[in-house]
This record gives C-alpha cells, structure tokens and sequence, in this order.
C-alpha cells in the first residue's frame, strides 16, 4: 500500500485519534508546567533584584548623610562613582530635597530607552542632631529630617541572559517529557486497538458488499463479541440486500413524483397569480376603451380603431382562461356530451387545415356512453390533442388515429396517470390519439405539461398545459407513450356519466349567482338604457386598484346609480356604516389587501343584513365559493366585464331583492 494511503488510513483511524487526545493533552501539560516555571523564575529574580538594589541605595543613603547635609559635592562625585563600581549599577544619582542634583555618574553604555530596574532611598537626618544654633539656645532636639534622595538604575542584560537560560532549559525539559509521555502512549494504544483494527476491516469488507469474508478473532474481549454479532449478522444482511435496494427504487420514484408535484404547484401559483392581476389590467384597459367608445361615432377611426383594441384585449382575456383552465378554476358548465360526436367535427375541422401528407383514422366505438363535461372544454382537448400529433409529423406522410372507447380501471391502473390527483375507480370513456411523428425525448416529457413550455418556435406553450387543467377539473386520468422517432400516443379518460342523467343540466357550483355571460357585443350595440327604478340610488364600489376602482365606479354611473368608492374592505365597512340608509348596492372585489371582499362583506351584512352586494373577481365562483364561510354575496361578475354585462347583473341582483 502507498504511503499516502496508509497515512490517509491511520489519520481517519480511532487508534490515530485517541493517540492524538493524548498528545495534544500532554503537550498542553508540558506547556503550561514549562511556562508557570519560566513565569515563577522571572518573578523571583525581578523581586530578588530588585531588594539588593533597594538595599543598595539605602547603603549609599547612610554613606552620604553627611556630605549631603554640608552638600559636600566633590565628597558626593567620589562616593557617587564608587557606588557605581558595579558592571550592572548604569545610574547614581544624588539630589537635595528640593530636587537640585548634587552628584551623578552615568555608566558609557546608558540609554534612558533600555529597560533598567530603579530604586530611590530617602536620606533623613538622625533624630538627636541638632543645629549649633539650637544648641547653644537650649531648644530641643529636631524630628528627623529630609536632606535628600540617592536614587540607583540597574541595568537588566544580565538578568535575561539567566533567564534565556532557564527558558531553553524550561522547553528542552518539557519536550523531552512531550516525546517520552507520546511514544509510551503509541505503544499502549497500538496493542489495545488491535482488536479494533480487525473489528473495522471486517466491516468495511462487509460494507463492500463481501458478506462471505468472516472477522478474524484474537481474543474474547469488547470487540471479539462484537466481531461475533457481526459475522452472525452478515448473512442476514446479504438477504435484506435485494429488500433495501428495492426499497430504495420505490423511495427515488415517490421522491420524483413530489418534486414533480412541487413543481407544478409552484407553476400552478404562478399561473393563477398573473391570471389575476391581469384580468385587473384588462379590466382597466377594455372599461376604458368602451367607456370612451360611447363618446365616438359608431362610423368614425377613432371608433374602429377602439374596437379592434377590445376584440385584442378579448383574446387577452382568453389567454388568462387557459392559465386558470390549468390551475383547474376556469369557468366550466357540465353537462352530458357525446366524445363520439366531438371527436368527429374537430377531426373533420381539423382534417381540412393538416396537409395533404397527414391522413387522419376514426375508430370510434358504437356504444359509447356520455361524459359528464363541459363542452367548450372537451373541445379544446380534442383540438390540442390533433394539432400537437400533426405538429409532430412536420413534412413526412403520416397517420393521426383517432380512438375512443370505454375502459374499466382500478387503483393499479389509475395509479400509472400522470396528474397527481388521483381519480375513482370505475367505468371510463377514453380518447386515444396516436401519430407516427418525430415522438418526445424523456426530458420533453417531463415538462411536457409545464406552462409556457414548447417546442415549437411560433407556440405559445399552454395548449397541453391547458389540457391537463381540464382532465383535472372533470377528475379524469391522462396518460402518454412516446419514444423519439416512434411517434406519440395520448390516452384522455373521462369518467363515464351515471345512467339517468338528464338531457342537458349545469352542474351546481358554491357560489349564490353564476356569472352573466354576455353574446361578445360589439361596439355598435345600443347604450344602456336609461335607468329605472331598480337600478338607481347610491353604490358603492370597492377596489384596490385605482385604475379598475375609476372604470367600475364609471360603468355603475352609467347604470344609473350615484356612486361612493372606497379603496379596501376597511374603507369599504366604514363608508357603508356612515351611508347605510342610502347605499342600496355595493360592487366589490374580491382580493384586497388589509380586508379581502369576503371579509367586507361579513361586516357589512352585520350592519345591514339585506344589504345588496355583488363580488367582482379575475377568477371564477369556484375560488368564490372556497373562500365562503357562511355569507353568500347577492351576485358574482367575473373580471373582464363589460357595460352591458355589469348592467345584466345589477339588474338580476335588484330585481331578486
């Protein structure tokens, strides 16, 4: 083996890590034991110094008491000079109390820059000295007096010279234990971790899938016994192996389909975000430009130059309906339909604008029953379905057949669907779409059904993401087989409707009113007619958005009403509180900030339980319905709206109060 990897191998070891415990703990000793010593010794020769020097001033202090006293200058040169006889005495220095120095000497080599140890010894006059004066006079003897300072500096060269001595001798000494204390300590572990080392390799031969190799055992300690359960163990783990594995095939699939999962949630959000605020902005943009139009001759520029605008943001509008379709909150009616007769108008439409290269097959089962499914909707999917096959057939003679029938499923087979949703078991309707096409790649496949996803240059990327929000809307089940150059097959499943249905019938949703669909007007429709008993009196309109709150406020005038705005639902509670006895309807939207409409709305019947009130919202009465608690509103009108649909409405809500 390497060195490199066997010193990779010791170093990850537990006999590496227990030896290097040990060896950083007694290195650490040795440091601190050396350091507290050098420490100690430095202290004990500063304060030793520093007392034979002190007694060394006080020596020169007695020497010089009487000079000092006759301020005998020369006497103290001499005894200043002698003082500083020493090769470590670097200053002497005499001075008279009030601080004229008498006497120095300074050694050549001083510098008042080096570091030197200085002691001052006071010298006073003995107590039984008196002056001639005091004598002659019979006056009693003086206390003691001050007649001046000696003051000693001692250089510290010599000093740390011993020290730099102690100091190596301090770490040569802790080293030495360091080093003695850590090779003792590799010995004793090198034995004790031997059965460890057996213990481990066995394992890691194991860990290698090697269930046959046993542990060798030396002995009948801890890891000998340890060494047996495992060698015990081993066969048991070869025959859980194939389980695990299995196991973890199962877990990698539940882990792709969450973050699919996820990631169309946050699509699904994203989707139903911008739905929303843009179906406020066409709001904005279409009220403006009709409300302008009733201003402009019908036969005028300007006037078809506004239409043509409107008819723009209509197709707008039906862009935020295939995102809502995604989010399966689009406006849907259920009623009994036959796949057979769909399936055979759009084949024919569409047969007609496919090139003469695509040849298009009907296999249409004879006793099919009905779907309980919005039309408009089923429709949709059938045209996506044959425009994505004969797309994928690009200039090459190809064949789009198309298949319907019923099919009984259960949970196994449902469970292979791609929605997340997972529908009832039962009796299913199915079309099938097949071509012979360029087919899809797996990474096409998994973002097949993302919004704004495509791979065609002028697409738009919603038409399939739209048809998995409608086969999830009529809790249907979708299925897809392709191979890149073995064509595509998509399966539809809807659930077959139950017997006794009638012929026609809207399926009932949450919400108290549906929304009042209107024939697309155009410009040159009369103007509202002028108001009535019914639609007159004082409203008032709520809406976050300025833009919308000005166009709506404006459509509701023309209706004949006077009208009070108010920007959010607090607003809104507080001027229908000071105008209760006058509003006799109230227009708001939905989401708001600081109060949402719902929330106003519980206010204001509070205040006024027969209160009138239409909600307003860039979704439909699904989300409605979802957000009611116990309060249903008088009416619904569903964002973009026109004049006349909004009159309708105000209408249908007066006339049923």
């Amino acid at each position: 083996m390497p060195l490199y990897n066997r010193w990779s191998n010791f170093s990850t070891s537990f006999q590496f890590k227990l030896f290097s415990i040990f060896t950083v703990s007694t290195f650490v000793i040795a440091s601190l034991l050396s350091t507290l010593y050098i420490f100690t010794e430095i202290r004990q020769v500063r304060r030793i110094t520093t007392e034979q020097l002190q007694l060394r001033a006080q020596q020169l202090g007695d020497s010089v008491r009487l000079p000092l006293y006759a301020e005998n200058r020369d006497t103290l040169r001499l005894l200043a000079r002698h003082a500083a006889l020493p090769p470590e005495i670097k200053a002497v220095v005499i001075s008279a109390p009030d601080g004229r120095i008498l006497a120095d000497y300074y050694s050549p080599d001083y510098s008042s820059k080096n570091t030197n140890i200085v002691q001052t010894a006071e010298v006073h006059s003995h107590s039984m000295l008196t002056s001639v004066e005091s004598a002659m006079s019979g006056s009693p003897a003086n206390p003691e007096l001050l007649l001046g300072k000696v003051r000693l500096e001692r250089g510290t060269g010599d000093l740390s010279t011993t020290l730099h001595h102690v100091i190596l001798l301090s770490i040569s000494a802790a080293i030495s234990f360091w080093l003695s204390v850590s090779l003792l300590c590799f010995l004793v572990l090198r034995r004790v971790t031997r059965s460890f080392n057996l213990l481990v390799h066995g394992i890691e031969s194991m860990q290698d899938g090697n269930f046959t190799s046993l542990i060798r055992i030396e002995s009948d300690d801890e890891p000998g016994r340890a060494a047996r359960a495992v060698n015990t163990l081993a066969q048991t783990l070869q025959q859980r192996s194939e389980e695990n594995r299995q196991l973890h095939e199962e877990h990698l699939n539940i882990e792709r389909q969450l973050l699919q999962s996820q990631k169309l949630e946050s699509l699904g959000v994203m989707a139903g975000g911008i739905a929303h605020d843009f179906n406020n902005l066409l709001q904005a943009i279409s009220g403006n430009m009709e409300l302008a139009s009733l201003n402009i001759a019908a036969d005028s520029a300007p006037h078809k130059y506004i239409n043509r605008a409107i008819n723009s943001a209509k197709r707008a509008a039906l862009l935020t309906n295939l995102m809502l379709t995604y989010l399966g909150k689009g406006l849907i009616v259920k009623k009994p339909l036959d796949l057979n007769s769909m399936v055979s108008e759009n084949a024919e439409l569409l047969g007609s604008a496919t090139t003469t290269a695509v040849t298009m097959e009907l296999s249409l089962s004879a006793e099919l029953p009905p779907i309980l499914a919005d039309e408009a909707q089923i429709q949709q999917v059938v045209m996506n379905l044959i425009t994505n096959a004969a797309e994928s057939i690009d200039t090459q003679p190809g064949v789009i057949k198309l298949t319907t029938g019923t099919q009984r499923c259960d949970e196994v087979c449902l469970s292979s669907s791609l929605l997340d949703e997972r529908s009832e078991p039962g009796q299913y309707v199915f079309l099938e779409v097949s071509d012979n096409g360029c087919g899809m790649s797996k990474d096409t496949l998994l973002r097949l059904f993302d919004p704004f996803f495509t791979t065609k240059f002028p697409g738009r990327g919603l038409g399939m993401s739209a048809v998995m929000g409608i086969i999830r809307t009529h809790n249907g089940a979708l299925f897809v087989d392709s191979e890149p150059g073995k064509g595509t097959t998509f399966r539809v499943m809807f659930p077959a409707a139950k017997e006794g249905l009638p012929t026609t019938s809207a399926e009932p949703v949450a919400a108290p009113a549906r929304v009042t669909q209107e024939p697309a007007p155009t410009l040159t429709q009369a103007l509202p007619s002028a108001p009535d008993a019914e639609t007159s009196g004082v409203a008032l309109v709520v809406d976050d958005e300025k833009a919308v709150l000005r166009v709506c406020a404006t459509m509701v005038k023309h209706c004949g009403f006077k009208v009070i705005t108010a920007c959010d639902g607090i607003d809104a509670v507080t001027k229908f509180r000071e105008h209760a006895d006058e509003i006799t309807l109230v227009v708001m939207d939905l989401i708001m900030p600081n109060m949402d409409g719902i929330a106003a709305m519980g206010e204001i019947q509070k205040i006024k339980p027969d209160a009138r009130i239409i909600i307003s919202s860039g979704f439909n009465e699904e989300e409605l319905s979802v957000r009611l608690a116990n309060e249903t509103p008088s009416g619904f009108i569903r964002k973009p709206y026109s004049l006349n649909l909004i009159k309708a409405e105000i209408q249908k809500v007066m006339q049923a109060g």
